[in-house]
């Protein structure tokens, strides 16, 4: 087996020698720590100097798959060249997250764990039973634009709002006030649930939108944090959740498909609560109240954002994807027609907060409030529109979403 000319050639990735009189645990996990960093076919050179700790070090060679190919022996020792001769990991040319690259594969690897795309998985690694692998239906162009967007726009409902500033309102005011932040709440609950509901079957090799999922999660805990707090800031506190509410948002929680959902709640659900929230910043009866809103309606940008190109891009690529988003709607609507009825506390309190609490700009209000329902209709057709909805189709789909927005 001595075969100078393979030393002499230098073909060897790394080299050790070990000093020591026994093969100790300390070089058994040096050595063993080495065979996952090679390729199949690659060579390693090790150099004993003493005759029994060649000995071991054969044995090790023979336990751990691998071959010797060469050795020599000469006054300072015994030396060995191996060969790995098994590829105990699948190998990823694909960079990993940079901020600008996008996976390249349509489908994710079945052998793919929980692990950062362009790292190497061993072989035999567990098959997470990841649902959600085909890029198509997950992938949108401008997310790992939006992951960075989200990180820079970070805020505190601690340190970004002044909740000292919050004035002695009238306690009608006050009280539609916080009518409106007890709906706000129990929406972006709803909003906070159903991507974590879809982010552990998403595979982790698209991991920016598994990423950007996560803010869209940490986002809604905020908006629910600071809606709670801004109801219970004086001493009126959170109000009522209607049964139409929840069985709207009921409904929205039980769709069971990505593609669905991502219409329901971004384009649909989130696209209508922008309309909301603009008519909320508009009409807010403090700063401090004002403030909140703004805030998350840049949050709710983003989510929009993602829905809007990720939709239009599955239905550019099949137009027939049309029909299915609209099956979608016409079965949500079968479910809430018994009681698809409008939350009323809620119109009421964005009334008097459009108009007043007496009896003249309590009907000003109300008109105020028709026409935010008549923009948000008028937005979602054209959202529709801006993914790839012929105008009548968007139409009918909007008469039939939700009366409770969301």
């Amino acid at each position: 087996m001595e075969r100078q000319d393979l030393f002499l050639m230098n073909t060897y990735v790394a080299e050790y020698t070990i000093r020591s009189s026994s093969l100790t645990q300390a070089w058994l996990l040096r050595l063993n720590a080495l065979i996952p960093t090679l390729r199949m076919g690659e060579l390693f050179k090790v150099t004993v100097l003493q005759r029994s700790v060649s000995f071991e070090f054969e044995g090790w060679v023979q336990v751990n798959r691998c071959s010797l190919v060469a050795t020599s022996s000469d006054l300072e020792g015994f030396s060995y060249l191996v060969r790995k001769d098994f590829e105990s990991h699948i190998l990823s040319d694909e960079h990993g997250f940079d901020g600008r690259s996008e996976p390249t594969l349509d489908v994710a690897p079945k052998l793919f764990g929980l692990m950062p795309r362009g790292a190497h998985i061993e072989n035999s690694s567990p098959l997470y039973p990841f649902e959600l692998s085909e890029k198509e239906f997950l992938w949108a162009k401008n997310v790992t634009r939006l992951y960075e967007e989200a990180k820079q726009n970070q805020w505190s409902a601690d340190t970004d709002i002044d909740w000292a500033a919050i004035p002695d309102l009238d306690p009608v005011i006050e009280t539609a006030i916080c009518q409106v932040m007890t709906y706000l709440a129990e929406n972006e609950f709803s909003a906070l649930y159903i991507p974590g509901k879809f982010l552990s079957k998403i595979s982790p090799y698209y991991m920016e939108l598994v990423m950007f999922l996560g803010t869209i999660i940490y986002d809604e805990a905020r908006h629910i944090e600071a809606f709670s707090r801004r109801a219970n800031a004086k001493k009126i506190g959170l109000q009522y959740s209607t049964t139409a509410t929840q069985r709207s948002l009921y409904s929205l929680f039980i769709e069971k498909d990505y593609f669905k959902t991502s219409f329901l709640l971004h384009v649909l659900g989130e696209g209508t609560f922008l309309d909301l929230l603009d008519f909320l910043i508009k009409y807010a009866p403090d700063p401090v109240t004002k403030k909140i809103v703004t805030l998350a309606k840049k949050d709710e940008q983003r989510h929009v954002n993602y829905g809007l190109v990720h939709v239009k891009a599955l239905v550019q690529a099949n137009p027939k994807r049309i029909a299915y988003l609209k099956e979608a709607v016409d079965s949500r609507k079968v479910y809430l027609d018994e009681m698809n009825q409008d939350n009323e506390l809620l119109l009421s309190s964005l009334a008097i907060l459009a108009g007043g609490s007496d009896e003249e700009g309590y009907a000003l209000g109300y008109e105020r409030v028709q026409q935010l329902k008549k923009r948000m209709g008028e937005n979602r057709v054209r959202r529709m529109i801006e993914c790839g909805f012929d105008e009548e189709t968007a139409k009918e789909i909007s008469m039939s979403h939700t009366a409770n927005f969301m």
